[in-house]
């Protein structure tokens, strides 16, 4: 009897959770697929799509494709120049390195809002307050975690392998692409990923850096959705709100099989 009690706790514990993570997802669909919402948790009376349509009929087409374009981007760029930085970092015996990193981890520990104006002021400087300056901004924001994880992964690759490719004759380009990259591509598509839905989710950097409507990403679109039509209509709010997040479920589930393998890394060498 008391070698049960643990796991009869431990089955309230979970079903509790369950309970609090799974009800905010039942409102958002009961409401999403009701054509009458009116924002209580209850069971529609109709199920219809009135609510994706006049979620898809205004401005969501164009901001989920700026959306996409910032996320995918800046997913893009982070690993291109993270690649091009960790794995040197991994490689040649640099002093200091480890405190490289972490002072860069430290630094980034740093709410976005705190760069907030430097990051404006430059890229007003620069003509990129525009989405190209989003990304760029975003990118260089992910920076530090991506150069932590991608060294820690390219750590685990043998360079015994890699010395044998150089004496085949094989060139730096060649032994990175041919043997680095595809021993690392979990790690590679968890930092793609992590970098995607943090640029897909980023609010306040879109909200200044892009500046006109049609710019604006589906965050700064669902804020602005709110009482535009002179009150709150929780249906339309709901479904676009499913919208926004259906593609960094996708994405997961695309990457899912490299990002188990590479969720199981992330914590080799630091």
């Amino acid at each position: 009897m008391e070698s049960n009690a643990p796991s009869r706790l431990t089955a309230i514990a979970l079903t509790f959770m369950a309970v609090i993570w799974i009800s905010p997802f039942s409102w958002l669909l009961l409401n999403a697929f009701n054509p009458l919402s009116t924002g209580q948790l209850e069971i529609p009376r109709s199920v219809g799509l009135d609510n994706f349509a006049q979620a898809v009929s205004g401005n969501a087409g164009r901001q989920f494709l700026n959306s996409m374009l910032i996320a995918a981007g800046t997913a893009t760029l982070s690993v291109v120049v993270g690649i091009s930085a960790a794995y040197p970092l991994s490689r040649l015996k640099i002093p200091g390195r480890n405190a490289f990193l972490w002072t860069l981890v430290l630094l980034r520990m740093l709410p976005s809002a705190g760069v907030l104006v430097p990051l404006y002021f430059s890229a007003q400087r620069l003509g990129l307050l525009n989405q190209l300056g989003v990304i760029i901004a975003l990118t260089v924001l992910n920076l530090p975690f991506t150069l932590l994880l991608l060294k820690n992964f390219f750590d685990t690759v043998p360079i015994e392998l890699e010395e044998a490719a150089y004496v085949e004759g094989a060139s730096l380009f060649q032994i990175v692409s041919r043997i680095v990259l595809p021993m690392s591509r979990a790690g590679i598509a968890v930092v793609w990923f992590f970098s995607f839905t943090g640029a897909w989710n980023e609010f306040l950097l879109p909200l200044i850096f892009a500046r006109v409507q049609d710019a604006f990403p589906m965050s700064v679109g669902l804020y602005a959705a709110f009482g535009q039509q002179g009150a709150i209509n929780y249906g339309f709010l709901t479904a676009f709100s499913i919208i926004y997040a259906a593609p960094a479920i996708g994405v997961y589930f695309l990457l899912r099989r490299n990002m188990n393998t590479g969720f199981a890394g992330v914590g080799v060498k630091g």
